[in-house]
């Protein structure tokens, strides 16, 4: 049976889709997509993406990509601000959407788009790339199948650079705008810890938080929070963008009943700062080797291919394969509701002085779910 390839549009080539770009670059080696067209109000911008991975058309409206006749699927990869239009322009179109996170810049946004995309019935994937780490991978099966008892609680630290033009030289700086951002640290860079965490650990269903604004932006560069999940995990997240420019870095430890578990991380594969220690009663420090970990994981994929730097590559692949294959897409938008309902009620508990505040509930304004 001859396998159908894929029409791939881009709607936005600035620094996240040009990532993407390396890895469809991959997938049209492999056969798997045409890459159709790609467009950004920047010149520049096009020129990046289409150097990572020729397109065949690059154009200034981003609605040329919806529109285009032999374009299946959409990659939203612009500013926050722009990602609710591309993803309803796509979804009109009847076309299949990656959007990258975050979703929009308010909650209301967020669940407007969310409701959208389930009741269109399409196969829709977040950016969550982050999900496709193997020490994640690990993670997540050390939880499921309680290889180390009942998880009981963790403590998330992410740090990064701030990443806008003011403090790294030539940056973009429509994250440090609240219209543009709708928020900073948490929203920005920590959603995806916070997609992370409800996924291991179900959603939250109570929040206590604090945020800073020491830099003089319209969003926050510090974040402390304490988390209730809704099977009794409890955690604190501690996320912060700061002056260290070229660092980034995520570490997690999670507590259980017969173990403790320290990871670092970033999203680059292979990356220096990667570390996995699990420690078990009487049995000492058990330190994985992470290249054998990951081979397994990509084999557990089906990757047989070695040369991709960066994870989304594993994210787009397999949303191209749930296009091509009518089957749903993971994560999607309703797995992003709830990573996008822990920061908001972090944030309503920082403008209410850290008061305890209670996530919004999913399905609250009458979707269900499908395939988003």
């Amino acid at each position: 049976m001859v396998r159908r390839v894929i029409g791939v549009g881009m709607v936005g080539c600035g620094s996240i889709g040009q990532i993407h770009a390396d890895g469809l670059a991959k997938l049209v080696e492999e056969g798997e997509i045409r890459a159709v067209v790609a467009a950004d109000p920047s010149e520049e911008a096009r020129r990046a993406v289409h150097r990572n991975c020729a397109f065949e058309l690059l154009a200034d409206d981003p609605s040329v990509v919806a529109g285009h006749p032999d374009v299946d699927a959409v990659l939203v990869t612009g500013p926050t601000a722009t990602h609710a239009s591309a993803v309803l322009e796509a979804i009109g179109q009847g076309k299949a959407v990656m959007c990258e996170k975050p979703l929009a810049p308010t909650f209301d946004e967020v669940r407007a788009l969310v409701a959208a995309v389930a009741d269109s019935g399409l196969v829709a994937q977040v950016g969550f790339h982050s999900r496709w780490n193997p020490i994640v991978d690990r993670l997540l099966r050390m939880v499921t199948t309680g290889e180390l008892g009942a998880p009981l609680g963790y403590a998330l630290r992410e740090d990064q650079f701030w990443p806008t033009g003011s403090v790294v030289a030539g940056h973009s700086s429509w994250r440090s705008d609240r219209s543009q951002a709708g928020g900073g640290a948490l929203l920005e860079h920590t959603i995806h810890g916070c997609d992370l965490l409800v996924r291991m650990f179900g959603p939250a269903v109570a929040v206590s938080a604090r945020t800073r604004s020491l830099f003089g932006f319209g969003v926050e560069d510090m974040v402390a929070a304490q988390v209730e999940h809704d099977g009794g995990v409890i955690g604190t997240i501690a996320t912060v963008f700061n002056g260290v420019e070229g660092r980034e870095e995520r570490r997690l430890e999670l507590f259980f009943e017969q173990g403790t578990v320290e990871v670092t991380g970033d999203f680059i594969v292979g990356a220096a700062e990667d570390s996995l220690t699990i420690h078990r009663p009487r049995a000492g420090s058990e330190r994985p080797d992470l290249d054998a970990l990951r081979d397994g994981y990509f084999d557990s994929l089906g990757v047989a291919r070695r040369d991709f730097v960066f994870y989304q590559y594993l994210a787009d692949r397999s949303f191209i394969h749930a296009v091509r294959d009518g089957t749903s897409a993971t994560p999607g938008f309703i797995d992003a509701y709830r990573a996008h309902a822990l920061v908001d009620a972090a944030y309503r508990s920082a403008g209410a002085g850290g008061a305890v505040t209670r996530p919004a509930a999913e399905g609250s304004d009458g979707w269900t779910g499908g395939r988003s």
